[in-house]
């Protein structure tokens, strides 16, 4: 097996964070992508619901459920990056309803980690009211009372010299004839020094007055994010405010429980196990909490969950079945259990960043794996200047990552998502076709073509307007009016660095070429092979000529014979390349690519039947075709295609397929028969790919089973090339 390295780019549906309320009807869910999903809980089960970001925005920094007026659901309240505030009332003919958000204060620093938000809702009048804290650019906390229009929002800390980290709010009784109202925690931290302390906010003769909580004993620095806050009834009766944070140094999880400016702090410390305790939530007790009733933890130590309550001990509560996942806790609520013990149910992410639930009581844990919203389904491909990888997901949208590295240390994803959305409203990214892009000044034109739901030809084109890259759909149509079948990665026809030739398979069996021609891009019918009709595209190339590149096609016919399109002055002229042997027809393309920048020959890439082996045909104007045989991965059927890709050491291309052992493999057109698996790290199988070039050097971006984007490259010397 050669060695090779695996690059993780992930996927834009990954959970980064995920918080639920109330019956547990209802999960919101941040991604990787930026975007909010609902997880629902419905008599068949759950569902994923696609929420997205909110208009204007690009992603969304947070969100938090709100209970709905007058019925047990609830509602997102959703923070943009662009730092406005917006209510989600799914189902609505205007779902978005903006809340505005704090004003900026261009004096202050932008704070990376901004975008926080907590909501408290008191039910002691004839309606809900809401008092919404958010934390500004700058990291300062604003706070809004209601989520009617006219509200306003101002600023908590006007003259505070810290930034607020994290929020939480809970309500409480400042003395015992008082109405409960909203205690609101930060985290805050020195801008200076770094230092993190707790502070707590209280409304005081209408002016809210903060007070600097600290940590618990000894008074190390706190994390930041480990803050979340409940209400809870001392033994009197008295509604009092409860909040946890960690310790960065000892790990240690200290609770905080009081009201106005009475505090008491209470040492939880951690399991009793050597593993560092690395999240820890509090329970929700709801609207009701009960007198007497001790606030309840969950968190994780190792690959472990653990309980417990504020003056009980450590409780061991496992982990996922079989160990499949580590989870951290994300969020927690208490409910009734009909037997009257205690009942918590609680969200969590993986490591794997996969949404799990859990539910625990006397009895044990329950787990559920929710897996992951809008799959990746498809990669598309890459372009360079800067490099970026195209995947579609199972909603038919397109999402683009940067990709950074280079073929000896691997490739990262530095950052997030950009979502390109689906073609046109109502039109999903159906089918991939491919990616190109030119040589130039960067940001460098770029097209990724992909077939629309509705038959027609689409691409999500750059262009260069100022040093930054600008993006836009382009409808191209169907040829003809006919609906596309599928279609071939673009090909560069333009020595200039021009828009690409890409070619579809219409629903007619005709060839079509889409490029531009006397200044505006048109269809070309290139047509059919002669008696035949088209059954599939091999592959499309642009070997050079003394006329420039030339776009050349291949395609399998109906009777399983190999063709080949090539331009002929004005017209195309159809050559039939016939089959292996007379006993093989071709079922199959994988690619074709033209083997260097100084010859006219073409490698075509098949797979034949009944022996299911891997064939590739060369082509040269004048010449025969050159069948070569190069058998299959371990003697055992081949699984999908993940196609080609010029080889820059050998005068041919590197042919990667899926096996059927669902890995991948690899082997040169020039060296029959020598096939190697490319092994993951783990055990992972694949279900999709591309051949792509990265760093000067052939790759395979393919898809895991659990719809992750990996690179995948041959391993080799600093010395050979590299790609930032």
């Amino acid at each position: 097996m050669a060695p090779v390295t695996w690059s993780r780019l992930g996927s834009p549906s990954e959970v980064a964070w995920a918080r639920t309320a109330g019956d547990a009807a209802v999960i919101v869910a941040g991604t990787a992508g930026g975007h909010l999903y609902l997880r629902r809980r419905e008599e068949a089960g759950w569902r994923w619901e696609h929420v997205g970001a909110p208009p204007g925005a690009a992603e969304v920094l947070g969100a938090t459920l709100l209970a709905a007026e007058g019925s047990s659901a609830v509602t997102p309240i959703v923070v943009g990056d662009d730092l406005r505030v917006w209510l989600y009332r799914p189902g609505a003919a205007t779902p978005w309803i903006g809340l505005d958000g704090p004003v900026p204060d261009p004096d202050l620093p932008f704070f990376a980690a901004c975008g926080d938000i907590a909501v408290s809702t008191s039910h002691g009048g004839a309606a809900p009211q809401h008092r919404l804290v958010v934390s500004s650019p700058s990291g300062q906390p604003w706070t809004r009372r209601g989520i009617e229009p006219g509200a306003t929002w101002f600023r908590l800390a006007p003259d505070a010299d810290w930034i607020a980290v994290e929020l939480a709010t809970a309500l409480a009784s400042a003395a015992s004839d008082q109405e409960p109202q909203p205690h609101i925690f930060a985290v805050s931290q020195d801008p200076e020094t770094s230092a993190s302390r707790l502070r707590v906010a209280v409304l005081e003769n209408s002016r809210w007055i903060w007070t600097d909580l600290g940590g618990p004993p000894p008074g190390a620095d706190l994390s930041v994010d480990g803050l979340s806050a409940t209400s809870v009834r001392d033994g009197g009766g008295r509604l009092q405010a409860c909040a946890i944070v960690r310790q960065t140094i000892t790990g240690d999880v200290g609770m905080v429980i009081g009201s106005g400016r009475d505090w008491q702090w209470t040492g939880l410390g951690r399991p009793p196990v050597p593993n560092d305790l690395s999240a820890a939530v509090v329970a929700e007790k709801g609207p009701a909490p009960q007198p007497g009733d001790e606030p309840f933890v969950v968190a994780r130590a190792g690959h472990r969950l653990w309980t417990r309550s504020r003056t009980g001990a450590w409780t061991d509560r496992g982990t996922t079945p079989q160990d499949a996942a580590v989870v951290d806790p994300t969020s927690a609520f208490e409910a009734a259990a009909p037997d009257g013990r205690r009942r918590v149910w609680s969200t969590g992410v993986s490591w794997e960043s996969d949404l799990w639930t859990f539910e625990s009581d006397d009895a044990g844990v329950r787990w559920e794996d929710h897996g992951r919203p809008g799959s990746v389904t498809a990669v598309l491909g890459v372009s360079i200047g800067p490099g970026m990888m195209y995947v579609v997901d199972e909603n038919g949208a397109v999402w683009s990552c940067d990709v950074w590295g280079n073929p000896s240390d691997g490739f990262v994803n530095p950052g997030a998502w950009t979502f390109h959305g689906p073609p046109a409203p109502g039109v999903t990214a159906a089918l991939g076709v491919g990616v190109l892009n030119m040589e130039g000044s960067e940001p460098r034109p770029t097209w990724v073509f992909v077939v629309g739901g509705d038959g027609r030809l689409w691409a999500r084109t750059a262009g260069d307007e100022g040093g930054e890259a600008t993006w836009s759909w382009v409808d191209h149509g169907a040829p003809a009016g006919r609906p596309i079948r599928t279609g071939a990665p673009p090909v560069a026809v333009d020595v200039f660095g021009g828009p690409p030739a890409v070619h579809v398979l219409a629903d007619d069996g005709r060839l079509w070429m889409r490029r531009i021609s006397g200044g505006e891009w048109r269809w070309t019918d290139r047509g059919v092979p002669q008696g035949q009709l088209i059954f599939a595209i091999a592959g499309a190339a642009a070997p050079p000529s003394e006329a420039g590149p030339q776009p050349v096609v291949a395609a399998v016919t109906g009777d399983g014979h190999l063709w080949i399109s090539v331009p002929d002055g004005d017209a195309f002229r159809w050559s039939d390349l016939g089959t292996p042997t007379p006993t093989e027809k071709i079922v199959v393309g994988i690619g074709a690519e033209a083997v260097s920048d100084d010859s006219p020959a073409v490698d075509i890439v098949v797979v034949s039947s009944p022996s299911g082996q891997v064939w590739s045909s060369r082509w040269e104007p004048g010449r025969p075709p050159l069948w070569t045989a190069h058998g299959r991965p371990a003697d055992a059927r081949i699984r999908a295609g993940v196609g080609t890709v010029r080889d820059p050491d050998e005068a041919g291309c590197l042919i990667s397929v899926i096996g059927n052992d669902q890995q991948v493999w690899a082997t040169s057109s020039t060296a029959p028969g020598a096939w190697s698996r490319w092994d993951p790290r783990s055990a992972t199988t694949i279900v999709q790919g591309r051949a792509v070039l990265l760093g000067g050097r052939p790759c395979a971006a393919v898809l895991d089973d659990g719809r992750r984007v990996h690179v995948v490259t041959v391993a080799v010397s600093p010395d050979d090339g590299g790609m930032s």
